[in-house]
Formats: C-alpha cells, sequence, structure tokens
C-alpha cells in the first residue's frame, strides 16, 4: 500500500483536541501548499500523519507534535 499523509489542523486558541483534518495526499509535497491555503482560513498549528494501512499507535509522541506557524 502506498504511503497515505494527512495534514492535521488547530485554530488559534482551540484546545489540541479539536484539529480538523485538513487535507490527504499521497504526495508530501502537497502539504506546504495545504497549509498556507489553511493558514488564510485562520489555522496556526499543523500536523502531517503517515499512513501505511496500519491502524496508527495514539501514544506515539511524533503523533501530537504540532509545527506552530
Amino acid at each position: 500500500m502506498k504511503t497515505e499523509y494527512i495534514l492535521y489542523g488547530l485554530k488559534k486558541d482551540e484546545p489540541n483536541w479539536k484539529e480538523d483534518i485538513m487535507y490527504v495526499s499521497f504526495n508530501l509535497k502537497d502539504m506546504e501548499r495545504a497549509k498556507k491555503l489553511a493558514q488564510k482560513k485562520g489555522y496556526v498549528k499543523f500536523r502531517v500523519a503517515k499512513f501505511t494501512g496500519e491502524a496508527p499507535n495514539f501514544n506515539d509522541p511524533k503523533l501530537i507534535n504540532m509545527e506552530v506557524i
């Protein structure tokens, strides 16, 4: 299975549990363009998760690492 990338975003002053799925792609390069568009909509924190067909380990700190813009 191909690796799928999922961009999550969080608006300013929102709790971490309220993040939204912003974009899904098989191409990691698409994420930068999607981040710029999301910033125009008020999103300020982002993270990209990889999905390879296996269930995610939500205890993995890499999954909750947010990039603040």
